[in-house]
């Protein structure tokens, strides 16, 4: 496989861009791509035995994804893409899955698999195919946020929203929060891919963020606006707190400014 390869050059780009935001501390955070097939112009020579998801999903049965290994560094996927990465295949029913490139010297896909690819398959559905990436980062302004406030899903979006202005067009949606599971287990994950039925962002309190879009840069490029709108808010607070913000009015007018729809469930809330 050649890095030359355009999602190999994709994701090494993003894994740098990752650790530079200090969004993946030693080996925290995660990311996977669903493959486009003719993409794949390679022989798959070295492939693993099946491994029974924990989940069927026939709405991936068939799909390749690319996908971090368990275990491994962020930073150091562009230093080694095939000891960090690999691809996997899921098989035509959604039940099983094998390795065909990748994860060498003795590597498995990210423990949060079965959160990425539940999270594949609800996106893939909702967006008719358009979504393929899904990044997984601990920023640590926003998981500050879920030590220091009450939060749910409405409070934590409208503090977002009103926090940086152009929150509201970036990410209309909002963001779901959940409150904390066990990580890499199945209850985070179905809970995870429930919530993207809606949003294209979750939080896990205390412990980071799930975004889903069409590319890596889109990605993570919602990331880091919650995440800059998560830092405004702890300077705003030491400053000695918020004095004005937007009204929910000037909300409403800032997303039909450029056309979007805020979430109902959310906006329809605020008061």
């Amino acid at each position: 496989m050649s890095e030359t390869n355009s999602f190999l050059k994709e994701i090494i780009k993003t894994s740098n861009d990752i650790w530079t935001k200090g969004w993946a501390e030693r080996n925290a955070g995660n990311i996977s791509v669903r493959l486009d097939t003719e993409e794949l112009h390679c022989n798959f020579n070295n492939k693993s035995p099946w491994q029974k998801l924990s989940r069927q999903l026939p709405g991936i049965g068939g799909d390749y994804f690319l996908v971090s290994g368990t275990g491994k560094y962020i930073r150091n996927i562009p230093v080694d893409p095939e000891a960090s990465l690999g691809i996997i295949e899921v098989d035509k029913s959604g039940e099983n899955y094998r390795t065909v490139w990748g994860y060498k010297d003795g590597g498995r896909p990210t423990s949060e698999l079965a959160a990425h690819l539940q999270a594949h398959s609800v996106r893939k559905n909702m967006t008719n195919g358009r979504d393929r990436a899904l990044i997984h980062t601990h920023p640590a302004n926003l998981i500050a946020l879920t030590y220091a406030l009450e939060l749910d899903t409405c409070s934590l979006t409208r503090l977002l929203w009103e926090m940086h202005a152009e929150c509201i067009v970036v990410f209309p949606e909002g963001v779901e929060f959940l409150p904390w599971m066990m990580a890499g287990s199945d209850q985070i994950a179905d809970a995870t891919a429930e919530a993207f039925r809606k949003r294209n962002m979750v939080v896990w309190q205390y412990h980071g963020i799930f975004a889903t879009g069409d590319d890596l840069d889109t990605a993570f490029g919602l990331i880091d606006t919650v995440e800059k709108a998560a830092e405004i808010h702890i300077k705003v607070m030491s400053l000695g707190g918020c004095k004005q913000k937007p009204s929910i009015d000037t909300l409403r007018a800032i997303a039909a400014n450029f056309g979007k729809v805020p979430a109902p469930d959310i906006i329809d809330r605020l008061v």
